[in-house]
């Protein structure tokens, strides 16, 4: 793709395209951010905002991709709202994108999945992203899944997490 090329990318995300050509469109998206802020903001948002309802998880997956890249003010709504998508995979994207945004909205939000998703690949990616994060407030919810998820894995992440945690904090 090259510069001017965003209004292609728009249509193929919008559009009657394949799954897989609507989710490709919305994963290259972030590459021409420059271009989408002089042009096509208010397209690219609303392409970005419907894909994340779009009934393929792959879809829903790269758009969440696309608003993490892109880091738009509304990005970690979209982010935080699809820590509840049906798809675990989708939650599980959503939960590591999570992972970038160090804001106390954020951590509570991990911590709620770490402590509710049935799915334990969603629950340990959420241990993973709090401790990436990095916050003290994740500390609690860290121990509680390290000594009592019923999976060991997450159990496993969590007690990780745990050990960044304590390596970032001040002595």
């Amino acid at each position: 793709m090259k510069a001017g090329d965003v209004s292609g990318l728009i249509e193929l995300i919008t559009g009657a395209a394949p799954a897989k050509a609507r989710a490709d469109a919305a994963h290259e998206l972030p590459r021409f951010s420059t271009e989408i802020e002089a042009r096509h903001l208010d397209a690219a948002h609303s392409a970005l905002t419907a894909a994340t309802q779009d009934p393929d998880a792959e879809v829903r997956s790269s758009a969440l991709f696309a608003w993490a890249e892109l880091r738009w003010d509304d990005a970690v709504e979209h982010l935080m709202a699809a820590a509840d998508d049906s798809e675990w995979i989708v939650r599980v994207f959503a939960v590591t994108l999570l992972g970038r945004s160090p804001e106390e909205r954020v951590v509570v939000r991990l911590g709620a999945v770490l402590a509710g998703d049935p799915e334990g690949l969603v629950r340990e990616a959420a241990a993973s992203s709090l401790g990436e994060l990095g916050d003290p407030a994740a500390v609690e919810p860290l121990r509680r899944a390290a000594s009592e998820d019923p999976e060991r894995e997450v159990r496993k992440a969590a007690t990780a997490a745990l050990k960044r945690l304590e390596k970032t904090r001040p002595s």
